[in-house]
């Protein structure tokens, strides 16, 4: 570091011996005949040689001060982001008739398509009160605080240092170490006060701003991490807030077959003893009526259990979500698709902004571990107070009084490799950003290709299963025209009927897993995240 350095006039740094007569003599002729120069000694001509040997010297440091920097690498294998990949095939493939299409893209609040007002209140309850997401918004604040303290690189800092220390000049047993003269050969205690203490970074080559932008954007990826959370949030949520209104329609279709089966059970013991049946439907009704008891039971303890979790996610204690409502509320059997799937994933997905943010504020790193190659630049200043008698600092203080301001260069000449070794790390760091940003990319195409496909498939088996209970309705219809005109019996109505309850129960499962295909594809497609900006990748060049 090349630091310049003023001091108050009047105040000499080292005490010159006086010259003797006999060289104070010479000197006075010498200057009469027009000559400023010292009598000639033997040493004349090594001092001629230390003459002209100087300035090669200063030269050759001006020189690597021009050029004062480390050899700077190339880049050994330039990571590159892949272009968003097109599904219009995969989108084409989907039948014509299981999917609509819509210019719209889903909206922010996209829960509210399921049509269930219930569900709306405990999703408002979880995206407001859930403490990891609270925590999530924390890091948010955390991170603008530490792209405001890179931004405080632009302005010139000062602090007052309230310094009080003494220092020895001068070192024993070594004479004229420190000074000349009669005090030669002794150590003095220097006085030190130094309050006040300024200085500014010279941004020649865009440190400060690579810096301030590299921290903008870690705040933008944990905006988008935001985003992320909310939207696996409410993806949770809405999911198990509809397997717990299929639990509980499951729950009641399991006591209705509880019943008839008991009702079976007694028909049967009754024909039987009486010799009108064998024992095999009694034995029939007794284990339909036991796996009737033990889905009631699982269902039972499945309710609460998804009633605990819907609680823990919105926030709340097991006693709010033993009150939690649930209606049969009436979930759209087809919800529309956007028409730009291809085009504007890259946009609307929370994980590709978060990926393509931290790319690019590992590629802004890699500019400010390449600019510690270059000379660096600050303008300080000191002033402060050096004596060698303390109390003179208050009987006269302009005496002890001194200043620095001026220039601080460094030239990283050299380093023993470290500033390459930081390159090639800063560097990876940057590729291995480039790359993590490809993976989330091919796996957000895969997510809505596999959303798709999964979503058709639910469709056609909920359209399958009405077909199915539509059958098993009309049997029972069928069956007690026939025993309301003598033509059967009681017993095969309630045959009907606990296979009515057996396919309304597959149904009512069908019906959940469309419900929750809609909801994967949904956050597939974004849930309707809006990105404030979206970064551009930097240039090759940086």
């Amino acid at each position: 570091m090349l630091l310049f350095r003023a001091c108050v006039p009047g105040r000499p740094v080292q005490c010159l011996p006086e010259p003797s007569a006999k060289t104070a003599c010479a000197f006075e002729k010498n200057r009469a005949r027009g000559k400023r120069s010292l009598p000639q000694s033997p040493n004349r001509d090594a001092r001629l040689r230390g003459e002209l040997l100087l300035p090669g010297i200063w030269i050759s440091a001006v020189s690597l001060s021009l050029a004062g920097c480390a050899y700077l690498p190339k880049d050994s294998k330039p990571a590159i982001p892949i272009a968003p990949p097109t599904i219009a095939a995969t989108v084409a493939s989907v039948a014509p008739e299981a999917v609509s299409v819509t210019a719209e893209w889903p909206q922010n609040f996209w829960w509210r398509g399921l049509e269930c007002p219930e569900l709306d209140q405990v999703m408002h309850l979880a995206l407001t009160s859930n403490p990891d997401l609270r925590a999530t918004l924390d890091r948010v604040h955390q991170a603008w605080a530490m792209a405001a303290g890179a931004r405080s690189r632009y302005l010139p800092s000062g602090e007052v240092r309230p310094w009080l220390a003494n220092s020895v000049f001068g070192v024993w047993g070594f004479p004229g170490s420190s000074f000349f003269g009669p005090f030669g050969a002794n150590s003095f205690f220097f006085w030190d006060i130094i309050p006040l203490f300024t200085s500014y970074h010279v941004d020649l080559w865009g440190e400060d701003r690579a810096r301030v932008r590299a921290a903008v954007g870690e705040a933008r990826a944990e905006e988008s991490e935001v985003a992320v959370a909310r939207l696996l949030l409410g993806a949770t949520v809405a999911r198990r807030y509809v397997r717990l209104a299929a639990a509980e329609e499951e729950l009641r279709l399991a006591r209705r077959r509880e019943s008839i089966a008991g009702e079976l059970l007694s028909l049967s013991r009754v024909r039987g003893s009486r010799g009108v049946d064998s024992l095999f439907p009694v034995h029939t009704a007794e284990e339909r009526l036991e796996a009737a008891r033990q889905d009631v039971a699982g269902l039972a303890r499945e309710c609460q259990t998804v009633r605990n979790e819907i609680a823990r996610l919105a926030g709340q204690g097991p006693d709010w979500g033993r009150a939690l409502a649930v209606s049969e509320a009436s979930f759209p059997r087809r919800f529309p698709l956007p028409e730009r799937i291809p085009f504007d994933l890259l946009g609307h997905r929370p994980d590709v902004a978060v990926a393509c943010w931290r790319a690019q504020a590992a590629a802004n790193q890699l500019k400010v571990a390449k600019t510690a190659f270059f000379p660096n630049l600050n303008l300080v200043a000191w002033l402060g107070f050096q004596t060698l008698n303390f109390p003179t600092i208050f009987l006269n203080p302009a005496l002890p009084l001194m200043y620095m301001a001026g220039p601080a260069i460094t030239l990283p000449i050299f380093q023993g490799g470290r500033l390459t070794a930081q390159l090639e790390t800063v560097a990876e760091e940057y590729h291995i950003a480039v790359e993590r940003y490809n993976s989330v990319l091919l796996s957000a195409v895969q997510q809505v290709a596999d959303s798709l496909a999964y979503w058709q498939e639910a469709a056609k088996d909920l359209e399958a299963q009405e077909r199915a209970v539509k059958a098993a309705q009309a049997n029972v219809d069928l069956s007690r025209r026939l025993f309301a005109s003598g033509l059967n019996v009681r017993q095969d109505v309630l045959e009907m009927q606990y296979r009515l309850a057996e396919e309304e129960t597959r149904l009512s499962a069908r019906h959940a897993q469309h419900v929750d295909s809609a909801v994967g594809l949904l956050v597939a497609l974004g849930g309707g995240f809006e990105p404030a900006s979206i970064p551009e990748w930097p240039h090759k060049g940086l």
